[in-house]
């Protein structure tokens, strides 16, 4: 009978276990409690106070710095998607230790974009794009924004800010009408198109990556062409160039 009983709570322990959620992310938990738990974002928008954090199967919108509402599933386990468990602070990096940048932060707030260049002493690089039907938007989006050498590149200089004008996947009015604000702001009528931006938002020089020749991957054309206009661009300001060639 004890041996009985001993096996009973055995495995009701083992299935309470198994049923209780883990970490799961709740109303009212504070933006980095949100990423302390679910990593960063795959893609975020933002517009005034509210922000929406996208991953995978499932949003978490936040409002004034906490969580205002979650859509989706935010808690699946298969391959390459979120797991709404939280990080053992055994495994969280030494302060002290060297972080290696991995993948390029977007940020879709201009003003926020804005502040943090100016707190980082950085330009800002502004990505005009439509993710979701230009098919070198689309390229651009699979093998350079969030590629770990792209960032490892530019993450020193750049503060990285993103206009998504989507045609095909439904986004909040007033992240649309951001969009079509900043759009306007800087005359965008192709896709994609890059510019290099002070930390007020001035425009300090166009990334030409049409023009760079000799071919090479998506990604060596853009690399180059960002490269060559943040070479053209020191103390937030953009570099005269002589009419002599060798000056």
């Amino acid at each position: 009978m004890i041996k009985a009983l001993t096996r009973f709570f055995r495995w009701l322990v083992m299935a309470l276990i198994i049923i209780s959620p883990v970490g799961a992310v709740q109303i009212g938990d504070s933006r980095e409690a949100v990423i302390a738990e679910l990593g960063e974002p795959q893609s975020q928008m933002s517009a005034g106070k509210r922000e929406f954090l996208n991953y995978g199967p499932g949003r978490v919108e936040i409002t004034s710095g906490v969580v205002s509402g979650m859509q989706g599933t935010l808690t699946t386990t298969a391959p390459g998607e979120v797991r709404a468990v939280r990080k053992s602070p055994a495994t969280a990096p030494s302060s002290t230790a060297p972080v290696r940048v991995r993948s390029a932060h977007w940020w879709t707030d201009l003003e926020q974009a804005k502040a943090r260049a100016k707190r980082d002493n950085k330009r800002i690089l502004a990505l005009f794009t439509g993710s979701d039907w230009c098919p070198p938007c689309r390229q651009f989006e699979a093998t350079v924004a969030h590629d770990e050498q792209f960032a490892g590149i530019f993450a020193n200089s750049f503060v990285f800010f993103k206009s998504d004008w989507l045609r095909n996947t439904p986004q909040p009015r007033e992240v649309q009408a951001e969009v079509s604000r900043v759009g306007h702001k800087y005359g965008i009528s192709r896709y994609p198109t890059l510019k290099v931006l002070n930390a007020d938002g001035e425009v300090l020089g166009d990334v030409k990556w049409t023009e760079i020749g000799g071919g090479g991957s998506l990604k060596e054309v853009m690399i180059e062409a960002i490269d060559d206009t943040r070479k053209a661009t020191k103390d937030g300001k953009a570099v005269e160039k002589s009419w002599w060639q060798f000056w």
